[in-house]
């Protein structure tokens, strides 16, 4: 009587971590496995697959709807035309870029611009000059006197004036002379360009995948700990009961002794 029970064995921690780490990776296989939703569209297939080797490892796999294939192998054919085509151009562009612009080339231009309109010009000035002084002999008019000098200089004026505007005109062919120039410059350029762009073939697209939330394992640890500590408390509990018990026992004892003292019923 009064002897206490023994504490129950500790649980075995190591184990219980153990089955709880395998209870959470389950679980992690589990919504890993949830979230590998396949998608079917009129543009193609998104379909998940499993190693059957290695139940971790996945493989994702999109394929065109036959029509999208056909076009998709289409446009791999004409872009490898166009590749080819594209690497002739870059050759015409690095021809036409190897030399600055030459703008002396617009100079020219004007120059023979001039040249034209003055070629009609100088004919009839002369032809004109010519009849100028035919006339004023016939009217009297010396070279020298002041009559003279006035209709040379309204002469002079008027071959000066259309002259100058020969020379405007043949100033106004530079914007357009430049602007042909460029454009001839260019064009290599233009046409690379244009070989480089055109109308690709849509991917298909899918829609983000649901994860699915992931559920704990077993928390054996906890449930270890939480039935160790259970029966710990019922041990200590009928341990304390077992001493309360014991000790009213002996203090009832005492109390009886020392009552057969008083009446004399034990002697010393």
């Amino acid at each position: 009587m009064g002897a206490k029970s023994s504490a129950p064995p500790p649980p075995d921690y190591a184990g219980a971590a153990k089955e709880t780490a395998s209870g959470n990776l389950d679980m992690a296989r589990l919504g890993t496995k949830a979230n590998r939703v396949d998608y079917n569209t009129p543009y193609g297939n998104l379909n998940y697959s499993q190693d059957p080797n290695d139940q971790d490892m996945w493989s994702a796999n999109v394929n065109f709807s036959p029509e999208q294939q056909q076009l998709f192998d289409q446009q791999n054919k004409s872009s490898l035309g166009l590749a080819g085509l594209q690497d002739q151009a870059v050759g015409r562009v690095a021809d036409a870029q190897s030399n600055p612009f030459d703008f002396g080339s617009v100079q020219d231009v004007q120059d023979k611009a001039y040249q034209s309109y003055t070629s009609r010009l100088d004919p009839q000035w002369q032809q004109r000059e010519g009849q100028m002084q035919a006339q004023l002999a016939n009217q009297g008019i010396a070279p020298g006197t002041e009559a003279y000098a006035n209709a040379s200089r309204d002469f002079n004026n008027g071959r000066n004036d259309a002259y100058q505007q020969a020379n405007v005109a043949a100033i106004n062919t530079a914007p357009q002379t430049m602007q042909i120039a460029s454009s001839i410059r260019n064009q290599p350029l233009n046409e690379l360009n244009a070989l480089r762009t055109g109308s690709q073939v849509t991917n298909p697209t899918f829609s983000s995948v649901p994860q699915q939330a992931t559920t704990a394992g077993p928390d054996m640890l906890g449930a270890a700990q939480a039935g160790y500590n259970a029966q710990l408390g019922a041990t200590n509990a009928a341990n304390m009961a077992s001493s309360n018990m014991f000790g009213g026992l002996m203090g009832l004892g005492g109390m009886l002794g020392g009552s057969a003292i008083n009446k004399g019923l034990i002697k010393w």
